[in-house]
This record gives C-alpha cells, structure tokens and sequence, in this order.
C-alpha cells in the first residue's frame, strides 16, 4: 500500500496540476532510464514496490557513497542510506520561476529509516532544461514546506518531511546549501547540504543532513 507520506505528495501534486489546468500526470522515472506516465486521477490505484525495500537501509556503519545518497543526523544519531534500485518521481513541470524558466520537482520516493521508527523523505525543485540547470551556482538556496508555497517556484528549492512513528511532524524552517552541479553519463548530479526543523503537538525535532541525487 501506498505510506501516508506518499498519498500526501501524490495528493498535492493532483491540486497543483489541477489548479493551474496542466496535464494531471506524475512522471515517474526508474533508474534504467525508462519512465511511466500516471493518470492523477488514478492516484488511488497507484502501488510503488519493489524486491529490494529492505536493503541498504539507514545504520550508523560507514560505507562507501559512491552513488546517490541521503545520510542524516536527527537526536545525536546519524543514519545513511544509498538511494539504490528505487525510483525518483517528478512533477513536470511543477511551474515557472520569476525569470519563466520551467521548474521540474524531482523526489526519492522511497521512505528512508522506516526500520529506525521514523520516516524521511526528500526532493528538490530545479531547472527543468538541463543547460539552465548546469548553468546554476552552487551556494545557498531555500526551501519549502509544500509544493502549495511561493517558495516552491524557485530554483533549487529543498523540500523534506519527517514521520515519527506515524506521527507526521510540520516543517517549520530550514537551511539549504548546494555544494556541486556537475553532468554526469549525461545527467546532472546535484549534492548538497541541509538543515530542516519540524515540530509535532510541542515536540520539535532538527534534521541536518546531506545528499546526493542524479536528475532522471
């Protein structure tokens, strides 16, 4: 079945491209470079699995990142995970920025600790054309709470949420620094730095962190 998480994302992407009269589809990319287009109307219907969810999965061992990662450090403990044999899911277009350059918002579907007794899940808004993409300056950019936020319509927005067990916390601020841009096999891999603040019925947590992930 679809994690609460999920059906969130999956619902505000259906109001988003509802409301502003787009093709209501999510394109979801799989790693071999093959994609799915589905009907948000469907959404309900939708099952993401896979034979290799429990492998890899966060710990306090150090291993060598040599592809797409996500590692973070929340009440003392730091947790990493490869973000391997998954898929990245994209809403695109998900808007245009000031400039009117396309945004496309690309995020790891997968709920990332669930073995730890929470949840993370992550993504990040960017230039939908490549060349705009490439073009980028690494530095400090923002971040949102939702696709439904102004912030949202910017380049290299981060957006993040956290889900304690089950309990799902509001994002309420946080920092974001991307450290490198760069093409690789012909995609761009984006890695970055970040700090989120969530807080849930007076209880808050801190969320810092590091990724890398390579745009379907």
């Amino acid at each position: 079945m679809i994690s609460v998480m999920r059906r969130i994302i999956l619902f505000f992407a259906a109001v988003l491209l509802a409301s502003v009269g787009w093709s209501q589809t999510v394109k979801i990319n799989f790693k071999d470079g093959t994609d799915v287009n589905y009907n948000m109307n469907n959404v309900q219907s939708i099952e993401f699995l896979n034979d290799n969810d429990n492998n890899n999965q966060g710990s306090n061992d150090d291993f060598s990142m040599s592809g797409d990662f996500i590692k973070i450090t929340m009440d003392g403990k730091t947790y990493s995970d490869k973000i391997v044999d998954w898929y990245y899911a994209q809403i695109d277009p998900v808007g245009r920025d000031a400039n009117n350059k396309p945004l496309t918002f690309t995020y790891d579907m997968r709920d990332h600790f669930d073995d730890y007794g929470f949840s993370f899940m992550f993504g990040v808004v960017h230039y939908s054309r490549k060349n705009d993409l490439l073009a980028s300056s690494v530095g400090t950019y923002g971040c949102a709470e939702s696709i439904l936020s102004d912030d949202y319509y910017k380049n290299l927005t981060f957006w993040s949420t956290l889900e304690i067990d089950y309990d799902e916390y509001t994002w309420n601020s946080g920092t974001h620094e991307v450290k490198s841009i760069k093409e690789v096999d012909g995609r761009v891999q984006l890695e970055g730095i970040f700090t989120s603040n969530f807080s849930f019925n007076g209880s808050s947590r801190t969320v810092k962190g590091s990724y890398r992930i390579t745009i379907p």
